[in-house]
């Protein structure tokens, strides 16, 4: 049982539509979901003349994503946990290198790598009664997506501090005051919102849009090609713990 990516064109959007296989379990993430959104973006890079946006959901009714899959991470070893880490990192940073906008429709639970994800994406638009957070220390497991840097980049260091060390969710206005999402809605009108903004956006340049989203990740996430070594170093050390707790 797992979580499965799929794309769907929806007049000039392209939307990642994530199901799990099982319906009313959350989403979750492993290798096999990964790989299928890498599988999208490789079809989205192919067709970008035909699309305006990328919109990332959950058909779930019960999360956008919850985190990582516990039986993927009871079979992470020394030999196979730095593939896990930069098979995450590779596939989330092609959100926020596409040279289109992408958004995230975030649904009830983003929790660990699913708020991870959510924020490799340009925007999050939240439903009113969505949950976000980072409990990763509640299982013993760092943040190997990109999450430590990105979160403070949004919240700064002391609130992301916070999160990661108490593992308490904000609620969808919390984290709007925080400035990790965009904008609220009510859940039953977060696809109409999404699709207005998206309309919004097909209406300017796409160039300027383009050059805008480049210099503006560059600024501001530019650095974290230089904390790579240092997320190895972390996976490495995360490993014995994930052995501790899981074996």
């Amino acid at each position: 049982m797992g979580t499965h990516a799929s794309l769907e064109i929806r007049n000039r959007t392209a939307c990642i539509v994530l199901r799990e296989e099982v319906e009313r379990r959350p989403c979750t993430l492993d290798g096999v979901v990964i790989r299928e959104m890498n599988a999208c973006l490789d079809e989205i890079a192919a067709k970008l003349d035909e699309v305006d946006a990328v919109v990332l959901e959950s058909a779930s009714k019960k999360s956008f994503v919850v985190g990582a899959n516990i039986a993927a991470l009871e079979e992470l070893n020394p030999e196979n946990i730095m593939e896990w880490v930069h098979l995450g990192h590779d596939v989330f940073n092609r959100f926020s290198q596409l040279p289109i906008p992408t958004i995230a429709k975030v649904t009830y639970m983003a929790l660990g790598g699913g708020l991870e994800l959510a924020m490799a994406c340009d925007i999050i638009v939240a439903g009113e009664d969505a949950k976000l957070g980072q409990p990763e220390a509640s299982l013993g497991v760092m943040p190997g997506w990109g999450g430590s840097y990105r979160l403070a980049t949004l919240v700064g260091p002391s609130r992301a501090k916070e999160m990661f060390m108490t593992g308490i969710p904000l609620t969808a206005k919390e984290a709007y005051d925080w400035g990790i999402v965009n904008h609220i809605c009510p859940a039953d009108e977060i696809d109409e919102y999404v699709d207005g903004m998206v309309a919004r956006i097909s209406a300017n340049d796409r160039k300027v849009i383009t050059y805008i989203k480049g210099f503006v990740n560059d600024r501001f996430y530019g650095g974290m090609n230089h904390v790579f070594i240092f997320r190895n170093i972390l996976g490495i050390y995360s490993n014995f713990i994930w052995s501790w707790n899981f074996a």
